[in-house]
């Protein structure tokens, strides 16, 4: 016959086992939201990554493609080719010129979203006081310098007037700055805040320069 102490004892021992099991099912149950959370955190931190190194490389290739079909029409003028060289190369520009400028609200918004600002970031002004308008400048040298030569005229004689090779660098080292800062904060990491204010401070005072 079991004593009431030893009753006691098994009652709390029970007690202690149902405690238990109960802890270990909470646990495991909160562990697996966490682990879900932490999941799907990681996953939508790794796709807005992606989206955003795509859209950046998406910048770099409109860019490229404006400048380098731009140079190719300037070629074609200097070497005086035949009218329907210059006429292709230039039609292809104009396809170029069409895309960057179709694409320049996206590509402002992406700027404002690689900084972490829900408005107007300054880094979108500097793009288009200094990129923009270097492509637009361009255009405009291209344009003239076109029309003069589709005349019968010496398009290259507006070529130089404009100055159109100082600019043509200027764009390059534009670009090239541009969409490596833009690489470099939309780096991946999985840490909260990882991309410091001091470091939009620093990509921005580098294009600037």
């Amino acid at each position: 016959m079991v004593s009431k102490y030893g009753m006691s004892i098994v009652r709390s021992a029970r007690l202690k086992r149902r405690q238990l099991i109960g802890f270990a099912l909470v646990s495991a149950a909160i562990n697996g939201i966490v682990t879900a959370s932490v999941g799907a955190w990681l996953a939508q931190t790794y796709s807005q990554h992606q989206s955003r190194r795509q859209s950046i490389e998406n910048i770099g290739n409109l860019f490229y493609a404006r400048r380098t079909r731009a140079g190719m029409v300037a070629s074609s003028l200097r070497r005086n080719a035949p009218v329907e060289e210059v006429t292709h190369r230039k039609r292809a520009y104009d396809e170029a010129y069409v895309d960057w400028n179709s694409n320049i609200r996206k590509n402002l918004f992406v700027i404002r979203e690689v900084m972490g600002k829900t408005d107007f970031a300054r880094l979108e002004q500097s793009f288009e006081d200094d990129l923009v308008a270097a492509l637009s400048d361009i255009d405009r040298c291209l344009t003239k310098a076109y029309d003069e030569r589709i005349a019968g005229r010496d398009g290259v004689a507006v070529l130089n007037a404009c100055k159109m090779a100082e600019v043509y660098q200027f764009a390059l080292d534009c670009g090239a700055t541009y969409t490596n800062e833009l690489f470099k904060l939309s780096r991946l990491s999985f840490l909260p805040f990882a991309t410091r204010e001091q470091d939009r401070t620093d990509a921005e005072a580098r294009i600037k320069k």
